[in-house]
């Protein structure tokens, strides 16, 4: 039983699209250097979407990865609620349509699996003790 998710995309499309309008119109003009350094954002957040991924693994952990900036691992059966928010703190998250995950005593991390209702489906085969609200 190994699970993946990928993150919701949300507020990085409008971002992309500005980006890519911008790209255009520096290829347009032959702004070469303005190319350049367009593209480097474009590739960035292109890479974070690969790169963020929920892992249910055999062995009852949650993978998060974000990138080379977030990579956690979280025992499924020490998480005692998981709950939709809609925050803009930081996080593994490419979306404001979030869950957070609250684990142990105090560790809590923010996702955003684009199959929400399963990626919960999918913690509480593990662990039925999951409180959801």
């Amino acid at each position: 039983m190994k699970k993946r998710f990928k993150s919701k995309l949300g507020f990085i499309i409008p971002i992309l699209l500005v980006l890519f309008a911008i790209e255009a119109f520096m290829i347009w003009k032959n702004l070469f250097i303005g190319i350049a350094v367009t593209a480097l954002p474009i590739l960035f957040i292109l890479y974070l979407y690969l790169a963020t991924r929920y892992v249910v693994t055999k062995d009852q952990k949650l993978k998060i990865r974000s990138g080379f900036f977030y990579n956690k691992e979280i025992y499924i059966k020490s998480i005692k609620k998981v709950r939709s928010v809609k925050n803009h703190r930081a996080s593994p998250a490419l979306s404001f349509d979030r869950l957070e995950i609250s684990y142990n005593r105090y560790g809590r991390v923010v996702v955003s699996p684009n199959k929400k209702s399963e990626f919960i489906k999918e913690l509480k085969e593990v662990n039925p003790r999951i409180n959801t609200d």
